[in-house]
């Protein structure tokens, strides 16, 4: 899957082991090497549901097109599908095997 990034400096601190570190701590910033290397491997979003680390769920906001990556007790990472408009089934809900490629909005901290 491909991933891209909301804004530049959320992509430095994604693509930089100092800047994961800082934002996120050792552990976390494991994780999110981690997390990252499952999405990019990953074929399409429904795949991230064979992860279970990963926990792929519905954001609180009411968006069935904006979803929660879990980075554990780090947080999560909250992304969309880069698509606009991203395919979707009958029942309005978003078509997690025709995403190929999301949007990391925001690393999101407990």
């Amino acid at each position: 899957m491909e991933i891209v990034f909301e804004d530049a400096e959320l992509a430095r601190v994604c693509n930089s082991g100092p800047a994961r570190r800082d934002r996120l701590g050792p552990d976390g910033a494991t994780t999110l090497l981690r997390r990252l290397g499952q999405m990019a491997a990953a074929h399409h979003l429904a795949d991230l549901r064979h992860v279970a680390a990963a926990r792929l769920r519905p954001a609180a906001n009411g968006d069935c097109f904006t979803l929660l990556v879990s980075l554990g007790d780090h947080g999560d990472l909250v992304v969309r599908p880069r698509d606009d408009p991203p395919g979707t089934l009958d029942d309005g809900t978003l078509n997690e095997h025709a995403v190929r490629a999301v949007i990391v909005a925001a690393i999101h901290r407990p």
